[in-house]
């Protein structure tokens, strides 16, 4: 396990062991988080792999229930549109 110091920027530099392992690249960007009291989550967003879980997802839609649930709701807010303009 290798260490690091923060400078007075705020900045942390990685070693160059580290860097070499995990592929990472000038450019690269990452995703911070406090995981406890004591230690930091550093995690590479990788756009491939964000893409494939989105691809993954859209193909579990139901798109003819989609269609049907978007025209109930266009319809539901319909009449609640019209009895608003009927009462008055």
């Amino acid at each position: 396990m290798s260490t690091a110091k923060i400078d007075e920027k705020g900045r942390i530099v990685l070693p160059t062991d580290l860097i070499a392992r995990l592929k990472m690249n000038p450019g690269d960007e990452f995703v911070i988080g406090e995981a406890t009291n004591d230690s930091i989550l550093l995690k590479k967003k990788d756009l491939r792999t964000i893409l494939e879980g989105v691809i993954k997802e859209a193909r579990r839609v139901d798109l003819d229930k989609l269609e049907r649930d978007v025209e109930e709701e266009g319809n539901r807010i319909a009449r609640e549109k019209y009895k608003i303009f009927a009462g008055h």
